[in-house]
């Protein structure tokens, strides 16, 4: 698909998987959700929204004790729905012909790919370091006053750009997978 696409036609994908992304997280919230969301629609990745449901959790929920963020949870779940296997009996390590240039899975090796871009965009794949980078600090989700803070120093903002950018980061990984 994406070497049948123009470098504008690209662009315009990246533009509009970030900006999706991007709006939903301001509206409603869950940067996971709506960074996987975003791709879904736009590679049509999956039909009904079990997926999405599952990863209610993600974002600001886990920000409190610093663990991974959501928006980077999202992105990895839109690549394994593209990329991973569809049965219990497909082998996860590769048939000669599904080696990528390591020798690991090429779905394997697009995660890593998307991971080492994430971690160069944002430094950190921990929901408190990269707010901390993105706002000054870390607000604790647990802490009533906090949270209220986080929505009024900018919080909302700062997060719907990073689960833009995700988004955006995950697309890119998805335009160069070989097609199956």
């Amino acid at each position: 698909m994406a070497d049948q696409l123009s470098q504008e036609e690209k662009q315009e994908i990246l533009d509009r998987v970030e900006r999706r992304a991007a709006a939903y997280d301001y509206e409603f919230s869950g940067c996971g959700q709506m960074v996987l969301l975003a791709l879904q629609q736009e590679f049509k990745l999956v039909k009904g929204m079990s997926v999405f449901k599952a990863l209610t959790f993600g974002g600001r929920a886990t920000s409190g004790i610093g663990q991974v963020c959501g928006a980077l949870i999202g992105g990895v779940l839109a690549l394994g729905l593209a990329s991973g296997r569809e049965r219990l009996e497909d082998t996860i390590w590769p048939e000669p012909d599904n080696k990528g240039d390591t020798g690991f899975p090429r779905s394997v090796e697009t995660v890593r790919l998307f991971y080492k871009r994430y971690l160069e965009e944002f430094g950190s794949y921990r929901c408190a370091e990269i707010q901390a980078k993105l706002l000054g600090k870390n607000y604790d989700p647990e802490n009533r006053e906090e949270s209220m803070k986080f929505e009024h120093e900018g919080g909302r903002e700062a997060c719907s750009k990073c689960a833009g950018r995700s988004a955006r980061l995950a697309a890119e990984t998805l335009l160069e997978m070989p097609r199956r």
